[in-house]
């Protein structure tokens, strides 16, 4: 009923076409691989798999898999504007590698029957043993990966609050899987009737259950949020974000605030009159451009005008008038807006006046 239960919800968030679809695919693949694994257990408790031999080469436990997407979905999760890349596809190529042993010995005994890979006798406890092995180094890095992001991550709270549950919950069904199959592995030659597993079992159905649930419940909600604020961003940007542009810009220009070189967001917020956050807003989503792109765009343009009607002047001295208060924040800011240096504009422009 569990793997059942697995394989629905698996397909359920796998079709689901909202929220973080990266997050998605990697939590369905998740219970599903939990969910297949466990079906192959009690299909060879039910003697499925001894009246039909050629089925135990079939590549259905994917233990390899669990600890490695266990780790991505809660890094997807934690982190903001996850990409699954390389890096992420080279923790699942060990299970790859285990995948393509199991077929290649499924057509060794399907079609060529000669043998070859006589020494995959024994291969499914080596595969336990390696799975065991990865799903605890994987427990380990899905632990410091959810207790790191939460320190510098700013994803959102509850997420990382239901998803430490999950682990917990995980972390111990585990730990009984783990205390299982060694005992069976070395005390009974791996002989041990899947019978002795059905309340681990059971209590993964749990976990299987509450995993679908929540991701699914996670899913919609984190949407519906998403298209909240969307909607929200587009009738502040049309009917408050304009009229908030245009004061803000009069009193920039009017008192030209950006030759203060100590201008701060808190000091333009006073100015202004405006809450600190609703001016950051409107400098981010109005002007689209941070605090101090902003200001030092009104310091190079004012730079310009000085130089052009103070020759004799130093660059430097320019530069300290028009609100900048340092020589190489000046140098970089100039060159990054106009594309060259203070001296390069300075000789374009003396070259102009003199023709």
């Amino acid at each position: 009923m569990g793997a059942i239960q697995g394989v629905f919800f698996s397909l359920v968030i796998l079709f689901l076409q909202r929220g973080r679809k990266i997050s998605n695919y990697l939590l369905s693949a998740l219970i599903a691989c939990i969910a297949v694994t466990m079906g192959r257990h009690v299909l060879s408790d039910m003697q499925v798999l001894q009246q039909h031999p050629l089925l135990e080469s079939v590549p259905l436990t994917y233990l390899l898999l669990i600890g490695p997407l266990l780790f991505l979905y809660t890094k997807s999760i934690c982190t903001p504007n996850y990409s699954f890349d390389f890096q992420s596809a080279k923790h699942l190529l060990p299970a790859f590698i285990f995948f393509i042993a199991r077929v290649i010995n499924l057509l060794d005994q399907f079609y060529f029957e000669v043998g070859i890979f006589e020494v995959f006798n024994g291969y499914g406890k080596f595969e336990v043993i390696v799975g065991v092995i990865s799903m605890s180094i994987y427990a380990f890095m899905t632990f410091r990966t959810i207790n790191r992001e939460e320190e510098i991550s700013d994803a959102d709270v509850q997420n990382r609050i239901w998803m430490k549950k999950i682990i917990y919950g995980w972390a111990i069904g585990w730990i009984l899987f783990a205390l299982l199959t060694f005992i069976d592995l070395f005390f009974f030659a791996y002989e041990r009737p899947y019978s002795d597993y059905y309340i681990l079992f059971l209590y993964l159905a749990f976990v299987i259950y509450w995993l679908g649930m929540k991701g699914f419940y996670e899913r919609i909600t984190h949407f519906t949020k998403e298209m909240k604020e969307e909607e929200n961003e587009r009738t502040f940007k049309t009917t408050i974000l304009q009229s908030d542009m245009e004061v803000l810009q009069t009193v920039m220009e009017g008192e030209k605030l950006y030759l203060d070189p100590e201008l701060n967001l808190e000091k333009l917020s006073s100015k202004v009159g405006f809450p600190t956050k609703k001016v950051s807003v409107i400098l981010n989503q109005g002007f689209e451009k941070s605090f101090y792109h902003f200001i030092n765009t009104y310091r190079v343009e004012e730079f310009k005008k000085r130089i052009s009607e103070n020759q004799n002047q130093t660059l430097l001295n320019i530069a300290y008038d028009s609100g900048f208060n340092s020589k190489s924040t000046f140098n970089y800011i100039f060159k990054k807006e106009t594309g060259e240096t203070p001296l390069q504009y300075k000789k374009r422009i003396k070259g102009k006046m003199s023709l």
